[in-house]
């Protein structure tokens, strides 16, 4: 759980607890935002469904609060970040790669899914911002398949959503 001096962050929850998830791991962004102050956060964790000392019978989790770069929005920074979460993945197996990539634009989705692609995932459920055409909130998928998925309002600026994979 990586949470700011304001409150805000990401966090990885397993209804089995915590004996269910191991090597937590946090990335920051390799560029700073506003200021020169702020690094958006990433935490990433291994949810183990099966037996934990058997490395095929888990999923890797990201959750994703990618760089925003404020105010001109950089692209190239966006990818930088992408990047750097997915370097320290591993390069097969199940995973789940979800949460705010601050996707401003077309060219913003097109990169971020371009990338991901490379990296075995598949872009399967997105979900829009109040107010906003081009959705922010994204989950991408390696080794899975999508069976429902749905959204729902709550204190954040952004929906949640709930996915059931196979």
């Amino acid at each position: 759980h990586n949470v700011s001096k304001l409150g805000y962050g990401t966090a990885i929850y397993s209804k089995k607890g915590i004996s269910s998830v191991s090597n937590i791991r946090r990335v920051q962004s390799p560029h700073a935002e506003i200021g020169g102050f702020i690094r958006k956060k990433t935490t990433i964790a291994r949810y183990n469904y099966g037996c934990s000392d058997i490395p095929t019978s888990g999923i890797d989790l990201v959750s994703f609060h990618g760089y925003n770069g404020q105010p001109f929005k950089q692209v190239d920074h966006l990818r930088d970040h992408v990047e750097a979460v997915v370097s320290v993945l591993e390069r097969t197996g199940k995973s789940i790669f979800a949460g705010d990539f601050n996707t401003w634009t077309r060219t913003h989705i097109e990169v971020v899914e371009k990338q991901l692609v490379a990296a075995g995932f598949h872009k399967t459920f997105s979900w829009p911002y109040p107010g906003r055409e081009i959705p922010l909130d994204h989950v991408f998928i390696r080794n899975m398949k999508l069976k429902n998925a749905i959204t729902y309002r709550n204190e954040s600026d952004h929906s949640g959503a709930v996915i059931e994979l196979s």
